[in-house]
């Protein structure tokens, strides 16, 4: 019960933090560039951030079982060093990934993060690991899309593809 009240303030407090930051960014000056606005993606990004926090809300106000049992389930669980397992892989792959970056680049380099970390995190059997892979391939490659693309951002092409 009272996890669920928690839930259901911090779910208003980031609804509220949205709408003051959505708000905000009205108040963003155009330095008069061409292409979208400076205040595309903040805004963009304070509205899925207020969609998932009302999601949040929601779920709370309706007492979600699920959640409960995945709760007691992790407060009664592990102990010691075990209980930060995942967070380790986290930290050990993502400084892999800065390591291997200037070789790999960022999108051989991002796929490979993402794929070994969902599958360190997640499930290990051949069906989930065609998921991993799909799921890897499209986030980064999107997400690389954008930058290079969209946005005009040089991200770094690695020395294993770099033929000049």
């Amino acid at each position: 019960m009272i996890r669920q009240k928690s839930d259901i303030i911090v779910a208003s407090l980031l609804l509220i933090f949205c709408a003051i930051m959505i708000k905000a960014s009205f108040d963003i000056r155009d330095l008069g560039f061409q292409g979208l606005g400076p205040e595309t993606w903040p805004r963009a990004l304070l509205i899925i951030l207020a969609g998932l926090s009302a999601i949040y809300l929601v779920t709370s106000l309706r007492g979600n079982a699920v959640g409960t049992i995945a709760v007691k389930h992790a407060e009664g669980g592990s102990s010691g060093i075990s209980r930060y397992t995942n967070a380790a892989w986290c930290f050990v792959l993502f400084f892999i990934f800065l390591g291997t970056l200037e070789y790999f680049g960022m999108l051989i380099g991002g796929i490979c993060f993402v794929f070994l970390l969902l599958t360190a995190l997640g499930e290990r059997s051949p069906r989930y690991l065609l998921i991993h892979a799909v799921v890897a391939t499209i986030a980064v490659g999107v997400m690389w899309s954008i930058f290079t693309y969209s946005l005009r951002v040089i991200l770094p092409s690695g020395s294993l593809f770099s033929f000049v």
